[in-house]
């Protein structure tokens, strides 16, 4: 490649001009991803703080203060949280057998369904919340859609990390976690659907149901395969993978 500065011949691995050390477009461009990373990452810690001790109420004052891009980008990154925590709550809670080697049971069609199990919570908000807005004609946007999202399912996603910890040995805890991280989830739902999205309280109250009883079965298919199938045992799991 080439400078685009003064033409110098660069190498393929070259990260500065030669000649007159200016950075390569893909130095730049790699420079550029770091730093919305970044930015992402400080407008997404600030919301969470915003609204962790107010979760209802304070949805939608963290959403203005964000505006719609920063939300758009913010939800996303609530969402890879959620992500991670889902999978993480999930592989702890798999029984010990599974455990020892994990990769080599699951198989590819495993490991991909532990993926998708983890990603459908999300997917599913975003979507149901995004539909229901375009039937209803309402004023929201897909920055509220993945704002909401995303922040709602840091409690239940946050619970089912802890409830990973605790194990199954201790089912009254994870109940109890499990009841809260669902009650909260449905009520900041409520809240960014109602005062973000801009539904009123009627198609709230259908949409907030409608978008859990949606993800809970979808998540509940995706789990029940991956622990009565395996990739590699010759066992067919029943997913097309």
């Amino acid at each position: 490649m080439f400078c685009q500065r003064c033409g110098t011949a660069i190498a393929d691995s070259g990260i500065a001009c030669p000649s007159c050390s200016a950075p390569t477009a893909q130095t730049v461009h790699a420079t550029t991803i770091a730093d919305k990373v970044k930015a992402t990452s400080k407008d997404a810690l600030a919301a969470f703080r915003s609204f962790a001790v107010n979760p209802v109420a304070g949805l939608q004052p963290a959403y203005a203060a964000l505006g719609d891009a920063k939300a758009l980008r913010t939800g996303i990154a609530f969402g890879v949280v959620s992500v991670v925590c889902f999978l993480l709550g999930g592989y702890l809670m798999l029984p010990p057998f599974m455990k020892e080697d994990l990769f080599r049971f699951l198989g590819f069609g495993g490991v991909m369904k532990c993926l998708l199990f983890a990603v459908v919570p999300f997917v599913c908000t975003v979507a149901g919340s995004a539909a229901v807005r375009k039937m209803l004609s309402s004023q929201g946007t897909l920055g509220g859609d993945c704002f909401t999202s995303g922040a709602a399912l840091l409690p239940v996603s946050f619970c089912m990390l802890l409830a990973g910890i605790l194990s199954l040995g201790n089912l009254e805890a994870i109940a109890a976690l499990s009841v809260f991280g669902g009650c909260v989830c449905i009520l900041m739902l409520f809240s960014g659907y109602t005062r973000i999205s801009k539904l009123t309280e009627r198609a709230g109250s259908i949409a907030v149901p409608s978008v859990v009883i949606l993800g809970t079965w979808l998540a509940k298919i995706i789990s029940t395969s991956v622990l009565t199938g395996s990739g590699s045992s010759g066992v067919n799991s029943g997913f097309p993978f």
